[in-house]
């Protein structure tokens, strides 16, 4: 009897490495409707009023992705206590009023700039101009100065572009003491009226990043003297009054817990697994419905993250994997903008990001690989989407800048490959819009027949990429390439 049940034990200790011998068998074993179906069901339902960034369901949608985490034994990292990881946004109302003013030239809110952040403040003192602000460009000394840009880059193609590129600027400008930060628009790619209504009629978030945050202004182009002065390189005089809400503290969290790896050497490098499980909360009634539950944007990403966790906590890759719910996502990539500076694993030993987001799906022949041409991981999302039936496609809609809009973005700015596993479109048309941030976005109307395809391709591509022997990289020339090689230390 003592032998036939060690014999029996001994089998036992033996299912996981056979069943790895065959992963995609596994994973279909695994990932079913009913294992899905519940955890969607949860975060979209009408109780949770639309995972509001700052609101009392966020908070109780980022205890159940703790408590499902502890359930399948993930590692709790440092500087995450039960899972959660302090994020510390700024919220602020409005800007009440405002004015700016180069020598005598004086320019109003909302008819001439809006603010898109920045506490209060009265100040007066030198402005300078910088072209496009790009480093080259910078003077040596702008502290106390306030910094007048072109906005954007050079590159800039429409509106999310030069949004991301401004924050960068802003970024720069900021650490280096500048007093502020005003952008003008040469040719408004965006109709004026629509950018006022944008960034002055709603509450404002932000991650913290000090004490105060210098003032950071989109200016409509005019044509006044103060401007012709400053772009002849004269010397300029000005004051800049903002007057509205201090920002106050609102206390946020990611979640995030890891599996350690298989392999002696590559358990030291580090997958991230991500998505975020915020959305837009309750708005504008349509219908008889006002709450905009993001099934698709995005408790179905969430959920693949958290499929893909329980699958590794059984199956260990040879890497380790930490994976991450991010907050605030929908109001600006806060989360892993936060995450970014503040990072659970030290970001030189992070070689991948493999988040999960998307607006929703239209053709479902497909997965949406947001920056698939980007990296060189090209071969294992093919041969992960075709085990499953599924095609891997390139984003077909480059002009709207998605791979910038999606928490990937922010791994990528500091040198992590990273892509956006993203569910198949074809165009940002009515199918697809009927749903995206609209309140019919509700687990009734997903076809899990699809979802499966795609959860179970998803899983098998962090097993890929996790398993292989060398990590990914940039392909040569991408344009976050520079930042690889700075972060990896490579020629």
């Amino acid at each position: 009897m003592k032998f036939l049940i060690s014999l029996i034990l001994l089998q036992v200790s033996f299912l996981p490495l056979q069943a790895q011998k065959k992963p995609t068998a596994e994973i279909e074993r695994m990932i079913t409707k009913g294992e899905v179906e519940g955890p969607i069901t949860f975060l979209a339902a009408d109780e949770m009023r639309g995972r509001d960034t700052g609101s009392p369901e966020l908070d109780i949608a980022a205890n159940y992705i703790a408590s499902r985490f502890r359930e399948f034994g993930l590692k709790t990292p440092e500087g995450a206590p039960q899972y959660l990881q302090p994020v510390e946004l700024l919220k602020s109302g409005a800007m009440a009023e405002g004015s700016l003013t180069l020598i005598q030239d004086k320019l109003g809110y909302k008819d001439d700039f809006v603010l898109l952040d920045g506490n209060p403040l009265e100040w007066s003192g030198e402005v300078v101009y910088v072209g496009y602000g790009t480093p080259e460009e910078m003077p040596a000394d702008i502290r106390g100065k306030l910094v007048v840009s072109l906005a954007g880059s050079k590159d800039s193609r429409n509106v999310q572009e030069i949004f991301m590129a401004s924050t960068m600027k802003y970024d720069r400008i900021s650490a280096a003491g500048a007093a502020g930060l005003v952008e003008y628009f040469v040719t408004a790619p965006f109709p004026w009226p629509a950018l006022v209504n944008y960034f002055s009629g709603s509450t404002r978030y932000e991650v913290k990043k000090g004490e105060s945050t210098i003032p950071h202004l989109w200016m409509k182009d005019k044509d006044v003297a103060g401007m012709k002065e400053l772009k002849s390189g004269k010397s300029v005089s000005g004051t800049l009054s903002i007057k509205g809400e201090t920002p106050r503290l609102i206390p946020a969290k990611n979640v995030a817990g890891w599996v350690e790896g298989t392999d002696p050497k590559l358990k030291n490098e580090f997958m991230i697994v991500s998505a975020h499980y915020d959305h837009v909360g309750v708005g504008a009634k349509k219908g008889q419905d006002s709450i905009y539950n993001g099934a698709r944007d995005n408790a179905l990403g969430t959920v693949a993250m958290m499929s893909a966790a329980r699958y590794f906590a059984r199956f260990p890759a040879k890497r380790s994997i930490l994976f991450i719910a991010l907050t605030g996502e929908e109001k600006g990539l806060l989360g892993s903008a936060w995450y970014a500076d503040h990072p659970l694993v030290p970001l030189k030993q992070t070689v991948f990001n493999m988040d999960c987001d998307g607006a929703g799906y239209n053709d479902k022949t497909v997965v949406t690989i947001i920056g698939l041409e980007k990296t060189d991981v090209h071969a294992q999302m093919e041969k992960a989407c075709g085990a499953f039936g599924l095609k891997a496609a390139l984003d077909p809609v480059p002009e709207q800048s998605l791979y910038e809009r999606s928490d990937n973005y922010n791994f990528a700015r500091k040198g992590v490959p990273a892509i956006d596993f993203a569910p198949g479109i074809k165009a940002f048309d009515a199918e697809l819009m009927q749903y995206y941030h609209q309140p019919a976005d509700e687990v009734s109307s997903l076809d899990f027949d699809y979802l499966l395809k795609f959860y179970r391709a998803f899983i098998y591509a962090n097993h890929l990429i996790a398993n292989q022997i060398n990590p990914p990289f940039w392909k040569a020339g991408d344009k976050y390439e520079s930042a690889g090689k700075a972060l990896y230390g490579k020629p």
